[in-house]
């Protein structure tokens, strides 16, 4: 009899915790000029998988801001792909850090959302005018997540 009673309160407690605590990711990476940059941060089936790079200028407009206007910006958007493969609704927190070639921050943002329930295919977008000859010469990126229940 008391191993049923053990067994029943074990069960209802274990009922009652919640989604596991927020998690933390943090990651430098090569500057994503071309291509994705996987991530694969995970919580409880709420992720972020990749990070793209939109809008990046073009060759020709990087080299007229090197010759004739280093005040020239772009316009970026780095998109976050995200999915939450869960029943319950997650928050994700996204930051991104461009780095220069001493490792300084030239430029940063960051966006918070939160992804519902069984959604496989959405993104979170951080969007920012930048240096065009910045986003040009900045070798890397530094990538934080902050996943968790909502």
């Amino acid at each position: 009899m008391k191993a049923r009673a053990g067994l029943a309160t074990l069960l209802f407690s274990a009922a009652a915790l919640p989604l596991a605590a927020q998690q933390h990711f943090e990651k430098t990476i090569p500057f994503p000029r071309r291509g994705t940059a996987r991530l694969n941060w995970s919580v409880d089936r709420c992720s972020v998988d990749s990070l793209e790079v939109r809008n990046y200028p073009d060759e020709e407009d990087i080299e007229k801001a090197r010759r004739s206007n280093p005040d020239d910006h772009s316009w970026l958007w780095w998109q976050f792909n995200v999915e939450n493969r869960s029943d319950r609704k997650c928050r994700i927190r996204v930051w991104i850090e461009v780095l220069d070639k001493n490792g300084n921050v030239v430029k940063s943002g960051d966006k918070s959302d939160t992804v519902d329930a069984g959604k496989v295919d959405d993104e979170i977008r951080v969007s920012g005018r930048m240096k065009t000859i910045d986003a040009a010469g900045s070798p890397k990126v530094r990538v934080r997540a902050e996943i968790g229940p909502k």
